[in-house]
């Protein structure tokens, strides 16, 4: 706008000094004529003097001179007039006027224009075809100075008023005044010398501008800069200087000089299509070195600060493609209102920010008509405190850099160091306390990224390929915990290697630990590929584990799921007799409650917050259990808290400690936090009391039926009847048993078979048969049997069984790891023989008693399997314990006062 202008001011002053000297020439001209014909005579309608006419001559003298005519033609010199001597004809001129009144030429022809002039009260008013020119002229000295109250450019519209210097001698002209053209009033001053023109020019304010813009063939970019993008209600010249030269080809501005600047109030600048304007109270529009700059006060978009911002239009002048340049800096948060901007020129850049403002530079060059040249970018972001996303990496950040060069290549470069907050890639949160990062050529380093949560601690270094959206990251843990109150996963001080792939979800993987995260929109998975690679840094958790793998889905932090196989050395879960298990499947849910754990389709439940375990239809060897569980107490960390007591129930499930089962319908087992044991079971009504105390193992039973006791005692050969049991000692070394029988049968197992058998090959014991002795078993009444376990061996210090009519007592011991058995018996028949026995010869195994009783002796050797049964010394009966041979039962209700 400002070269149109001073093309206008300079056109003008140019327009300016050509009439008056167009004017001053005629002036001449016509009063030179004049004067010749008053000295010559006038002839009244038609006047010829020379080249020279005149028509409709009209001469009136009445005090003064009355000069009238309707149609004059002067013609044109070949050569231009000489000003040599113009003072001198001036003088003339001045002293013909005094001599009229009233001067009025209808048409003159001079110079291929028609011409009107009207002399009135000392005013000459000239109207041509170009311009109109009406004012006071007076010689000076060397000067004409003129008072010109209209000079009006017709082709133009332009109205000018003012007053001028002609310096005769110098052909200099100097001019000042006011100015009326295409809508604007101003003021100018200008002064020209021979061929040089110096102007300069202010306006008033005015509010149209597109009608002297469209006045000069500006290029259409910036022709549409000036009056389409940049639009204001009021518009205000307040200074246009420069110069230039008048030649035979018009006149030439010299741009080099030329200085300009316009006020524009109330400003909206239309940057780009479909983007809200920026708004401005006022911008300076300056020309200088060829080109436009567009100074801005206050501007804003969207409520968004742009102090400082600038436009420039560059290399109106010359050859150079001419470039639009916009110099922008914003003050806010990068959002979606400066993504507004960014992407409304096509820039790419993923960077959003909240927090504290940022401060956002950003030149970009624009060529305003088709060249080779692209549109230049750069971008520089100095960011606040505040959170700062880029593409999918979110970060808390203190201070930061974001820098973007688009040339030949598109490059951006992000430099940030961290503070204290919460980080996200994709969705997985990461928080940290400190570190650094910078992101180039698609690259994002950080270093020494501190990292802060509930459940872990430590420090992140790597690189992230944005491009690929691959990580390769070393973690240096602090600390890494999963657990409310109870700690079930606790890694310490360890470098971790670490690969990221945030593609389509995030997944860290961890080669050292078999571990994969994969961070899904609504929840964490993390899978464990071998346990036994995290089981140095698995707490106690109740249970025993080796390996395996699970899969663990948290979408909280708080409750974390899981589902997977365990596996174990030790094994003390079972189904029927020894089907163990070593693979556990399992699942379950950890809460700042505790660890609920489910296995084997749910016939095991866990609670470690109540410390409860509940089997159902499964079977459990107590022993080898707590065996695993104390090694796990050994893990523990000195100084905290005892643990909690363990209750185990028991549903159709068999309890296996040592030696010894239960077989129950159900149980309830308290194993207290020194290891202490106190059990209870049932089956069928019968009860069954187990506990430990220390090394000391108790088992008591009372009145129970056989199928209870026949695993409590390894023996099945006892059937119906009711038994009493009392087991004590120490499983290691000596353990004492104590058994009451009341009634049932003894029957069933190759012992008891081949002793019957051998009984029925001897003439001297067949009597024995009707006593008690068949195939279907010894009928007993009471009995009473202690032993010892010591090791393998089973040591029976005294046997006592009273049948119907004959009693068994004995001792001996088996051998359970070899299956032998070593036992002496005595069998004693309270039937008189009578003459019976007198008839017998001599027979060494038979003792007569005084009661005419008869007692044999018989010696049970050999395997369990094969037992061979053989009669027995009468002096080897008599080695039995006395107190054998004489015992008498104990009542049931002594085992349990005892």
């Amino acid at each position: 706008m400002i070269k149109t202008s001073a093309m206008f001011s300079a056109h003008t002053i140019h327009v300016l000094h050509v009439v008056l000297r167009d004017t001053l020439i005629f002036l001449v001209i016509l009063f030179v004529a004049l004067f010749y014909w008053l000295k010559v005579g006038i002839h009244a309608d038609d006047l010829t003097f020379g080249n020279y006419k005149i028509d409709g001559l009209y001469i009136k003298l009445d005090k003064k001179l009355t000069l009238k005519a309707e149609n004059i033609i002067i013609p044109q010199s070949k050569a231009d007039p000489s000003f040599r001597n113009v003072d001198k004809t001036f003088d003339t001129i001045k002293y013909l006027f005094t001599f009229f009144d009233y001067i009025e030429l209808e048409k003159i022809h001079f110079k291929n224009n028609e011409l009107k002039v009207i002399f009135a009260d000392n005013i000459l008013y000239i109207t041509s075809d170009d311009y109109e020119i009406a004012g006071n002229i007076e010689r000076k000295g060397q000067k004409l100075v003129a008072d010109v109250s209209l000079l009006y450019i017709k082709k133009d519209d332009i109205n000018i008023v003012g007053k001028l210097i002609y310096y005769l001698q110098k052909d200099k002209l100097e001019t000042i005044g006011s100015f009326n053209a295409y809508h604007i009033k101003g003021d100018f001053a200008a002064k020209k010398e021979k061929n040089i023109v110096d102007f300069a020019l202010k306006s008033d304010a005015f509010t149209d501008l597109r009608t002297l813009i469209n006045k000069f063939p500006l290029k259409p970019a910036v022709k549409s800069w000036i009056v389409d993008k940049v639009k204001a209600k009021k518009y205000c010249l307040r200074t246009l200087a420069g110069k230039g030269e008048v030649g035979k080809d018009g006149f030439k501005m010299d741009f080099d000089a030329l200085r300009g600047e316009v006020l524009f109030e109330d400003v909206q600048i239309h940057f780009k299509e479909k983007l809200a304007p920026v708004l401005a109270p006022s911008l300076i529009l300056s020309y200088k070195n060829g080109g436009l700059y567009f100074d801005l006060k206050h501007p804003s978009y969207k409520t968004r600060s742009l102090e400082g911002s600038k436009v420039a239009i560059t290399d109106l002048i010359g050859q150079k493609p001419t470039i639009l340049t916009l110099d922008l800096h914003i003050l806010s948060v990068i959002d979606e209102v400066v993504q507004e901007i960014l992407k409304a020129y096509k820039l790419d850049i993923p960077v959003e920010q909240k927090g504290e403002k940022a401060k956002l530079d950003i030149k970009i060059d624009i060529p305003l008509k088709k060249s080779t040249k692209k549109t230049a970018v750069l971008l520089n972001v100095d960011l606040g405190e505040g959170e700062v996303s880029y593409d999918r990496i979110k970060l808390p950040v203190l201070k930061g850099n974001v820098k973007y060069v688009s040339r030949e290549k598109e490059s951006i470069v992000v430099k940030a160091a961290l503070q204290k907050g919460l980080a996200t890639i994709y969705n997985t949160k990461l928080p940290v306390t400190d570190g650094e990062i910078d992101y180039a050529k698609g690259t994002v380093n950080l270093k020494k990224v501190h990292i802060k949560e509930s459940w872990y601690e430590g420090k992140v270094d790597g690189k992230v390929n944005i491009r690929t959206k691959n990580a390769d990251l070393e973690f240096h843990a602090k600390q890494v915990t999963i657990g409310d109150k109870e700690k079930f996963f606790v890694l310490k001080n360890k470098i971790l290697p670490l690969h990221l792939n945030y593609s389509k979800h995030v997944t860290v993987d961890v080669p050292s630990l078999k571990l994969k995260i994969i961070t899904q929109p609504k929840e964490m998975l993390i899978q464990v590929g071998e346990i036994k690679k995290i089981k140095p840094y698995l707490k106690n958790i109740g249970l025993q584990i080796d390996g395996g793998k699970v899969d663990i889905r948290t979408s909280d932090f708080k409750t974390y799921t899981f589902k997977g196989e365990l596996k174990r050395k030790a094994c003390f879960f079972y189904d029927k007799e020894n089907l163990c298990h070593t693979k556990v499947p399992c699942s379950g849910k950890v809460t700042k409650k505790g660890l609920d754990f489910y296995a084997f389709n749910k016939r095991l439940y866990f609670n470690t917050s109540q410390s409860r375990m509940k089997l159902k239809n499964l079977n459990i060897d107590l022993e080898k259990f707590l065996q695993s569980r104390d090694k796990l107490k050994k893990g523990k960390v000195k100084g905290k808290r005892k643990g909690k007591k363990l209750v185990i129930i028991g549903q159709n499930s068999h309890l296996r400690y040592d030696k010894y089962k239960l077989i129950t319908d159900s149980y309830d087992v308290e194993v207290k936090p020194n290891g202490d044991i106190k059990a209870m079971g049932s089956l069928d009504g019968d009860i069954v009391k187990f506990s430990r105390q220390g090394k000391q193992f108790f088992i008591q039973a009372l009145r129970v039926k056989d199928k209870l006791l026949h695993p409590l005692i390894h023996f099945k050969g006892l059937k119906k009847g009711r038994y009493s049991l009392k087991i004590s000692g120490d499983p290691k070394k000596v353990m004492k048993g104590h058994i009451i029988v009341e009634g049932g049968t003894l029957s069933d197992f190759k012992a008891y078979n081949n002793t019957l058998a051998f009984i029925n090959t001897l003439p001297a014991l067949a009597t024995l048969n009707s006593p008690g002795f068949s195939e279907k078993g010894f009928k007993i009444k009471e009995g009473v049997v202690d032993y010892r376990i010591i090791g393998d061996k089973v040591i029976f210090d005294s046997v006592y069984i009273k049948g119907r009519s004959a009693t068994i007592v004995g001792k001996g011991q088996l051998n359970i790891r070899k299956k032998t058995i070593d036992m002496k018996l005595a069998i004693q028949t309270a039937r008189e023989l009578g003459s019976f026995v007198g008839n017998l010869p001599l027979i060494g195994y038979i003792i007569m008693g005084k009661d005419k009783s008869m007692t044999v002796g018989l010696k049970i050797t050999g395997t369990l399997d094969k037992p061979k049964v053989q009669t027995s010394a009468a002096e080897d009966i008599l080695t039995l314990p006395l107190q054998i041979l004489k015992r008498t039962l104990e009542s049931p209700a002594h085992i349990i006062n005892k």
